[in-house]
């Protein structure tokens, strides 16, 4: 039984309005029902502790100079998939070799791919009620 083939819920963490707007499209034409959006690192952090989530989408560095690692920090631990989404030419840290990352300007074909994975291919926590 496929049972992620149902609405998903994504975190999008992004500073930029309209980067945002367009991330949240792009979930919904694939299927995303319940799509949050944090533009700081507080509120991102306050969403991933109170929200249940299949996977998240992280801007790395976020406005006035906050870095999104805490956030992903958190996601790994709670077991949830997620990619980073960046313009910044930056090192990413090296904690994370095996997270997806989008380089900005990223097409919406990559970043449907990209949530596909997220959503269908990696591992998952097993939520209550659901068999291992």
């Amino acid at each position: 039984m496929r049972s992620r083939e149902r609405a998903c819920t994504i975190l999008i963490v992004e500073d930029q309005a309209l980067i945002a707007l367009n991330l949240e499209d792009v979930v919904r034409s694939i299927g995303g029902c319940a799509v949050g959006h944090a533009a700081r690192l507080s509120e991102a952090l306050t969403l991933i502790e109170t929200t249940s989530w299949d996977a998240a989408l992280l801007d790395i560095k976020l406005a006035g100079g906050e870095m999104a690692y805490p956030a992903a920090d958190r996601l790994r631990a709670k077991g949830i998939p997620f990619a980073f989404l960046t313009a910044w030419d930056g090192c990413i840290d090296e904690r994370y070799p095996d997270v997806p990352v989008l380089r900005k300007p990223f097409s919406e074909a990559d970043l449907e791919r990209c949530l596909r994975m997220l959503i269908y291919e990696m591992p998952h926590r097993t939520g209550e009620g659901e068999a291992a």
